[in-house]
């Protein structure tokens, strides 16, 4: 028989027991039936000495499904309702289990009864934490909301269960009678839920992803012994809360601020009851009612009350709606908090800048609202993990960062900016000064920013004085992408065109003066000159602006003798393509390198001059205005394919006559206009960001006669400097 037990991660839960699981052929047989166990695992290594357990014994309700050998085809699946009791697990160090629980015969399923050998298991399960199989939800045990018997069905069965919330959350225990977790971490898309053998340690503790399988002792097999998997389920909080924490603001003397029922805050049309599909972890059917009494929880240091509020996820704050959410009088004064506010609260406190918010599954959004006499004074918002429900009151006022208004050579405002930050936790922050530059990872932290004048203030603010930061700017409305792996550099994409339309920038803080060329690394971007993390005590920021693409100029001329070609006939003009180049790209936001992506296009075409020919150029030649493009930086040659080369085809309105240069990195640059990146008389075999590369052609009925090409550097956006440093 087998035993379980199931204690309760951080967040999460992780459903464990402490058995053998052996397989005939492998071992003794485990159970009088003669039939091995469906078990889970106990989890006994250095890693569970961190994990919290659910604080009481609680009820677990699951359907096994069983495919065979994958398929969903009908006669392949089969499914079981069973449940057991997870063991309470006191403490943080408590990983011997050396009391478990042991269930019913009558709840004990088996692999023999569900494929065997062919089966892959899932397992969909509901737990309540701390409570045990007699708790109620809308009439209905945990257990009966799940469909099917203790037998196996001929197929699947459904994995919708429905919940519901209770209108008063006062009571004592109500938040806790109706805290819905699932698990579906055992199924074919799941994560860590199924546990194999190893025969090395002689233990279960190899953590795989999918369904629980047999697998063979020796993998290079056919048959022959081995063990079943043994599974490790995580429990998802399914329900979102809310905290409020109500702090007395002007105009309430000391023996005011009370309400005629401390539970009287009224949240007002939210998902109270709906249907979770635990197999897909998503709601459906919700519908909305007010919650008309919150559970009082732990005061918050400076609050009259703490209060706390679950509901079903899905509810949305939206920007600037006067929709009432929270409803409270106090002193016989009535107040209404609106979506708009509510979402600028979160907001600021979690310096983002989004135009709606979705209340999702385990988050409990805590607010802390200041009311004075009169009106709501103000509101601010954290968003805290499921557990940790206690939150400081941030003040929003307090060590805002300020930074100077960009400003062009000319004199002009370059509004057009996000700003984005990336705390470097690896800063030396005891010293006060930091010579750290991890700076890659999530850049998911944007501000908010106001303009006053030449200066922009954000809704950042430092902590303390042991933050240290990097600032990134990028085009306003760019999307950065990425993963959650903080080692890995966020980035956003280009892609090559025309220059009014495809001008990308990126900004940082650098080292080096902004009057002197800044290096850029084929390998490393810019990272040789970015300034380390900045601190928020006597730190200066010098923000400089680059753009990130290579302006490529083609102007066109011809001799003003027999050999000239038509550069103009009528109203058309020659037609200029770049060939076989990367068009899209991807730049760092940490160093600001720049990589091509995707497949190399054939061919694109050059945005044509306004203005015509020019025919006083000189007395030898006339000349058109400069084709434009704008391309992502590149190598202008490669070391394989089948197109080795970035070239460039010029078609003429006369006769339709092509020219072809096949390989522009044979071009040599003739002018240097500053940049450390190219020298003149060296080829040009590589376009680098924030470079202008003019290339002059002068064409013959016999050809090409010449090419020049002169290399400038792009203006760059500089800001003025700007002292940060930590107010009172």
């Amino acid at each position: 028989m087998k035993n379980l037990f199931y204690p309760l991660l951080f967040a999460t839960a992780l459903v464990s027991a402490a058995c053998s699981n052996d397989l005939e052929n492998d071992g003794n047989a485990t159970d009088p039936s003669n039939k091995t166990a469906i078990s889970f695992v106990g989890e006994d290594n250095a890693a569970a000495l961190t994990r919290y357990g659910f604080a009481a014994n609680t009820h677990i309700a699951m359907h096994i499904r069983s495919n065979k050998n994958g398929s969903t085809a009908n006669g392949d699946v089969r499914e079981t309702r069973t449940m057991a009791t997870a063991q309470k697990d006191a403490t943080q160090s408590d990983v011997s289990f050396s009391t478990i629980y042991t269930p019913s015969d009558e709840n004990v399923r088996y692999w023999d009864d569900a494929y065997g050998r062919s089966a892959q298991l899932s397992v969909f399960a509901v737990a309540v934490p701390g409570k045990d199989n007699s708790l109620m939800n809308n009439n209905t045990t945990l257990t009966n909301l799940l469909t099917g018997t203790g037998t196996w069905s001929t197929g699947a069965l459904s994995e919708e269960i429905a919940w519901t919330v209770s209108a008063d959350q006062s009571g004592d225990d109500v938040i806790a009678n109706e805290d819905l977790t699932y698990s579906n971490n055992i199924s074919a898309n799941g994560k860590g839920g199924a546990k194999s053998y190893n025969y090395t340690s002689s233990a279960y503790d190899t953590t795989k992803d999918g369904c629980l399988l047999f697998r063979l002792k020796d993998a290079n097999m056919q048959d022959g012994p081995g063990k079943f998997d043994q599974g490790n389920l995580k429990f998802n909080h399914a329900l979102s809360r809310i905290t409020v924490h109500l702090k007395k603001g002007i105009g309430y003397g000391d023996g005011s601020f009370a309400f005629a029922n401390s539970t009287n805050i009224k949240i007002l049309s939210v998902p109270t009851a709906g249907k979770l599909d635990i197999e897909k972890g998503t709601w459906a059917n919700e519908t909305n009612s007010d919650i008309n009494k919150m559970a009082t929880t732990t005061t918050q240091s400076g609050a009259a009350y703490s209060l706390m509020a679950q509901m079903l996820p899905g509810y949305t704050f939206a920007q600037n709606s006067d929709t009432n959410v929270l409803e409270f009088v106090i002193d016989d004064n009535k107040y209404f908090i609106t979506q708009g506010m509510m979402l600028d609260a979160l907001n600021q406190g979690q310096n983002t800048s989004v135009t709606s918010l979705e209340m999702a599954q385990g988050k409990n959004y805590v607010f802390t609202i200041t009311v004075g006499k009169s009106k709501i004074i103000n509101v601010t918002a954290t968003l805290e993990p499921w557990v940790n429900v206690e939150a400081a009151n941030k003040d929003m006022d307090n060590s805002h960062i300020e930074l100077s208004l960009f400003k062009n050579n000319d004199g002009t405002a370059a509004d057009n900016f996000d700003l984005y930050r990336l705390n470097d936790e690896s800063a030396e922050i005891n010293t006060g000064a930091s010579e750290a530059k991890n700076w890659n990872g999530n850049y998911t932290d944007k501000a908010g920013l106001t303009k006053n004048g030449n200066i922009w203030t954000t809704d950042w603010f430092f902590e303390n004085n042991k933050s240290f930061y990097h600032f990134r700017t990028v085009n306003k409305g760019t999307t950065i992408e990425g993963t959650t792996d903080d080692a890995v550099d966020d980035y956003f994409e280009i892609t090559s065109g025309a220059q009014t339309s495809h001008d990308y920038h990126w900004g940082a803080p650098f080292l080096t003066s902004t009057t002197s060329p800044i290096q850029y690394s084929k390998t490393e971007g810019y990272a040789a000159t970015l300034s380390p993390a900045i601190g928020a005590t006597n730190s200066t920021i010098n923000m400089t602006e680059l753009h990130m693409m290579s302006n490529i100029n083609v102007v066109l001329r011809t001799t003003k003798t027999s050999d000239a070609v038509a550069l103009e006939v009528g109203t058309n003009q020659c037609e200029v393509s770049l060939t076989y180049f990367y068009a899209n790209g991807q730049v760092k936001m940490g160093n600001g390198l720049v990589t091509t992506t995707g497949d190399l296009t054939a061919s694109a075409t050059f945005t044509a001059p306004t203005a015509g020919i020019d025919e006083d150029d000189t007395d030898t030649y006339k000349k058109t205005g400069a084709f434009t493009f704008a391309v992502v930086p590149q190598a202008l040659t490669r070391a394989s394919g089948d197109n080795l080369y970035v070239g460039i085809t010029i078609k003429t309105p006369d006769n339709n006559q092509y020219y072809v240069v096949k390989s522009l990195a044979e071009i040599i640059a003739t002018t240097n206009g500053g940049s450390q990146n190219q020298t003149t008389s060296d080829k040009i075999d590589f376009w680098y960001p924030n470079h202008n590369y003019t290339y002059t052609f002068t064409l013959t009925k016999a050809g090409i006669k010449d090419v020049t090409c002169t290399v400038e550097k792009w203006v760059n956006v500089t800001a003025d400097n700007k002292d940060i440093s930590l107010e009172d």
